[in-house]
């Protein structure tokens, strides 16, 4: 009996209609809080995020075939302004404890799976923190969390959106606390995290994946041993869906890293920055935010979206399988309740 019908249930929610992702980001935080204080020379207001996050929800969201909203701005302030049709919704506290050579996420005050599936959601996102040659208590508690997840996304029967980030240590050159790609990644750091975690204990349903190489090697020739890399990461997934994020990269080098992942099997991408950042060049003049993302942000997006619905990998066949129930005619004697 197949007791993750619900979970594909809502996964089918957040795909077009020939199973691919097209998933907008309106989640970050840091990078929005950013965005004000730079341009207003002080701290953010509550006010200012989410009338940022409105802009780019009500431009864009119609594009999309999920949105990715956080409990904080955009939950209690957005859903009358999304017209995709799936529901993402974050789970983890954008502020991480860091040591010397570790990192640690913890969830968002009062926020549970259980209130993400109350709330409507049709996948429980978390971005973990991990890279597997951190501290050996880092990497215990980060595995630790990401299996509580799992768990309880699994009691709940709603999709788990895993989201794994590489980042630099506090003595790196390159060290940083921002939401920003890791300068000079080891291609073989996002791929190990990928292989501990597409283990069956941590359930995983989704993964939501970072370029294994730098954005700059996307920019010029694609040399063998990126194409390697892509494959590798590919393989890390074990089989399980994948979309790829964009971590703020230039509009070019995404384009070529989704090329990349949609040649070796990538279903699609969740996307936020390097779709509607540039608009906000010109904030606080909202109408001209506005006027970006009305035509640049959007141009850019059909351009995403015609190369998903081109070159991603279905999930048709994976829906198929998934919804195949064993003695259609005992589904009520055997599909058990939550536990």
């Amino acid at each position: 009996m197949n007791q993750n019908l619900g979970k594909l249930i809502h996964l089918k929610k957040l795909c077009t209609d020939n199973s691919h992702f097209q998933m907008l980001a309106v989640d970050q935080r840091p990078p929005i809080f950013n965005i004000i204080s730079s341009a207003k020379g002080r701290k953010h207001s509550y006010e200012e995020v989410v009338e940022c996050k409105k802009l780019i929800t009500s431009n864009l969201s119609h594009l999309a075939t999920a949105i990715l909203m956080d409990p904080h701005y955009s939950i209690p302030n957005l859903l009358q302004h999304n017209n995709s049709k799936g529901l993402v919704i974050t789970l983890e506290e954008h502020d991480f404890k860091e040591t010397l050579q570790g990192r640690y996420s913890s969830d968002i005050d009062n926020w549970s799976v259980e209130k993400i599936k109350k709330a409507g959601g049709d996948a429980v996102k978390v971005l973990a923190w991990y890279r597997p040659d951190a501290e050996k208590k880092s990497l215990e508690y980060q595995q630790q969390y990401v299996q509580r997840i799992g768990e309880e996304c699994e009691k709940y029967s709603i999709p788990f959106l895993l989201e794994l980030l590489v980042y630099p240590f506090q003595d790196d050159d390159h060290h940083t606390k921002e939401y920003i790609e890791q300068k000079q990644k080891k291609s073989q750091h996002v791929i190990d995290s990928v292989k501990e975690f597409a283990k069956e204990k941590y359930k995983v349903d989704i993964f939501k994946l970072e370029s294994p190489v730098d954005s700059n090697d996307l920019e010029g020739d694609i040399s063998k041993e990126t194409e390697d890399a892509f494959k590798n990461l590919a393989k890390a997934t074990n089989n399980k869906p994948w979309v790829v994020l964009s971590s703020g990269m230039g509009k070019t080098s995404f384009y070529k890293c989704l090329e990349l992942a949609y040649q070796n099997g990538a279903s699609g991408y969740l996307a936020g920055r390097t779709i509607w950042l540039d608009a906000f060049k010109n904030y606080p003049n909202i109408e001209n935010v506005d006027k970006g993302l009305k035509t640049e942000s959007v141009s850019y997006i059909n351009k995403l979206n015609d190369l998903t619905a081109r070159k991603a990998y279905s999930l048709k066949d994976y829906f198929k399988k998934g919804f195949k129930i064993q003695e259609p005619e005992n589904f009520t004697k055997n599909f058990g309740g939550f536990k």
